[in-house]
């Protein structure tokens, strides 16, 4: 049997709560799970991750593989990380230690991807501005071109109209 640590979705719609479960590889999403290792709730900003970590380790030292969510997850928390270092045979301080370093960088790294895409936007947002710009004087040269030249029609259909007239 092929055993799988994955998220199990749960909740209602639009308001997802997953489960971490060690399942059958043939079972489906919602299946019936072998044993329940954790929860990840996506809609909370901390503490959104609680895991089980003896029986995560159990589970994997017995050849169970993790879903690729799953496995961005645990690399998101550092437990990845943390398992290399004990099998260095760090001590729990060290480990603790590098865990928290480890955890802090990722964040500097993920918010300074955010910031730039932040900023690619805002200079698409610009660039697409400045060209709209360069664009309306065009645009009102050609409206102010064709008021003009309605405006000479219109002189000239009156100068034609004016001798009829007299």
């Amino acid at each position: 049997m092929a055993v799988v640590i994955r998220l199990q979705r749960h909740g209602r719609s639009k308001r997802p709560f997953y489960r971490i479960v060690a399942i059958d590889s043939r079972n489906r999403r919602d299946g019936r799970e072998l044993e329940r290792l954790g929860w990840y709730n996506p809609l909370i900003t901390e503490d959104n991750i609680n895991i089980k970590e003896d029986r995560i380790n159990y589970w994997i030292e017995n050849g169970a593989n993790t879903s690729d969510a799953v496995h961005g997850l645990f690399k998101k928390i550092g437990f990845n990380f943390k398992r290399d270092l004990e099998r260095q045979g760090k001590s729990k301080e060290e480990i603790e230690k590098l865990v928290a370093d480890y955890i802090k960088s990722q964040e500097e790294i993920r918010n300074k991807k955010v910031e730039a895409k932040k900023k690619a936007k805002e200079t698409i947002t610009k660039a697409s501005a400045e060209e709209a710009a360069e664009e309306a004087p065009v645009e009102e040269a050609v409206v102010e071109a064709a008021e003009e030249a309605s405006a000479e029609e219109a002189v000239s259909e009156a100068a034609e109209e004016a001798p009829a007239e007299e």
